[in-house]
């Protein structure tokens, strides 16, 4: 599963979907050189800090570009709960994958949204934790069906099924990068309040246009850390096994 970040929240329209668009087909590209065979899943972010754009025009906005996955982020009024199942239903239709996202809160925010969701037959497909919470193994009970994920590489609660990483990425280019391609994603990234795995997203071209050299020891040390992030978590050859269970929950398929 690939994640790209969301943008600054002030960022309209035009100019996120051009980049989400870039992104999947720089995806699929690669994966058809490669010759990848295994499944792929592509998740989009939800933004951090508020959207310039309704939540249904997002979410409509980014399946359009070819995500497979897409995130609501929990909020506790009512007319945010509206919209997500407003968005939720669209997601649902297409049977694509849905992520409820409580950023800045507790999980038992995010918990009540996928509640709500699941009530409205919307049910989203994985909740995520952005903290280390304890009661992570108690929704999974709660919640069966919706698999408990987080932002967190270690340790990992007990009950998520699911690890979304940016370090692995953001570590390798720390390292790979010249000073002067890590010095304008960090002023992207202040003037907008973002993160700097948001300015990456926003700036593919300038990793794009990097020297082949340090674009190989990048992709390198991505793989390294990768890799080890699978090996302390032990989630090596998941592709294989969602496949199988893929496979068996929809045996009567064409």
């Amino acid at each position: 599963m690939l994640a790209r970040p969301s943008g600054a929240a002030e960022e309209k329209g035009p100019e996120e979907a051009r980049d989400d668009m870039a992104f999947v087909e720089a995806v699929l590209r690669v994966a058809v050189e490669l010759r990848f065979s295994g499944p792929i899943a592509l998740l989009k972010e939800p933004p951090r800090a508020g959207s310039a754009v309704p939540e249904n025009e997002r979410v409509q906005r980014e399946i359009e570009a070819g995500f497979t996955g897409v995130a609501l982020v929990a909020g506790s009024d009512a007319a945010a709960a509206r919209d997500a199942a407003l968005a939720a239903t669209v997601v649902c239709q297409f049977e694509l994958g849905l992520e409820v996202v409580s950023l800045g809160g507790s999980a038992e925010t995010g918990a009540e949204l996928a509640r709500q969701l699941r009530s409205r037959g919307a049910p989203p497909s994985a909740l995520r934790l952005t903290g280390h919470d304890e009661d992570a193994a108690a929704i999974a009970r709660e919640l069966p069906g919706i698999a408990i994920s987080s932002a967190q590489e270690s340790p990992v609660p007990e009950g998520v099924r699911q690890l979304v990483a940016a370090g692995p990425f953001l570590r390798a280019l720390f390292r790979a990068a010249p000073p002067d391609a890590l010095e304008k994603l960090q002023v992207w990234a202040d003037e907008k309040g973002a993160s700097l795995e948001q300015a990456a997203a926003r700036h593919q071209k300038l990793l794009r246009d990097l020297p082949e050299e340090v674009q190989d020891r990048l992709e390198a040390l991505c793989a390294f850390e990768a890799g080890e992030l699978y090996e302390r978590l032990g989630v090596r050859d998941s592709g294989r096994r969602l496949a199988e269970r893929v496979g068996t929950l929809h045996a009567g398929d064409h």
